[in-house]
């Protein structure tokens, strides 16, 4: 088994490596698939756009095995079950890592302006609750959430079979 990884700003990156580091496994991005055999085993982390598993399609046709969400919020967002069927998962499992984001003055582009535009949005609600709050703040802040402790379920999993 192998771990393959796309990453955008790090976060997830840095989750492939510190679970490649606690279990041995080889560790590749997805540009990399070139040197891997088709029918290796995947774990396969993303990050995560709009529920979607950003990389996932090109590695559609390996033995995918798991796969992991890396994204800001506290939760799969907009909750597990949605993203398993909006990535067709079907019975790979599925873990979520809550990764981070750079603070909204640090993007460039179209990522920037995305994002101005929907924090914007946000703070017009008139039904703020903690969580929009938080949302807003990490936006507007950023936020590291990569930790060790929320690989365990991932290796818990690796290790029962």
């Amino acid at each position: 088994m192998i771990i393959v990884y796309e990453s955008k700003t790090g976060f997830t990156k840095k989750y492939a490596e510190m679970l490649s580091a606690k279990t041995g496994l080889k560790l590749y991005r997805v540009k990399e698939l070139s040197k891997i055999n088709i029918n290796e085993e995947i774990i396969f982390l993303g990050w995560m756009k709009i529920g979607k598993v950003q990389g996932l399609k090109k590695v559609r046709k390996y033995n995918l095995k798991a796969v992991c969400g890396s994204g800001t919020g506290r939760t799969a967002e907009p909750d597990a079950e949605t993203i398993i069927t909006r990535n067709k998962l079907g019975n790979v499992p599925f873990f979520y890592l809550r990764g981070g984001c750079f603070p909204l003055k640090d993007l460039k582009g179209i990522d920037r302006m995305m994002m101005s535009m929907f924090v914007k949005t946000l703070k017009k609600r008139s039904d703020k609750d903690e969580k929009l709050i938080e949302a807003i703040d990490t936006i507007e802040n950023g936020f590291d959430g990569v930790k060790e402790e929320n690989l365990i379920p991932i290796i818990e999993w690796l290790n029962s079979r």
